[in-house]
């Protein structure tokens, strides 16, 4: 695992960018530590929500970095 500390991967985790090896290490964590089981939980609520907001975003980039500026 990259992290010195697995805890902070649970978000790389729920979002689906950890690389095989450091998920399957992360993944053995999960099975021993609660706190990440529920900080995934967590995360994965997030990665939800954000999903769904990018359905809503128009084509066109009209979500650029400055909408208000066409």
């Amino acid at each position: 695992m990259r992290a010195i500390e697995p805890h902070v991967d649970a978000g790389a985790y729920a979002l689906g960018v950890l690389g095989q090896a450091d998920a399957c290490r992360f993944e053995r964590h999960l099975s021993e530590c609660s706190a990440c089981v529920v900080r995934v939980r967590e995360f994965g609520e997030v990665v939800e929500h954000l999903a769904a907001y990018v359905r809503l975003l128009p084509p066109g980039g009209a979500h650029r970095a400055f909408p208000w500026r066409r």
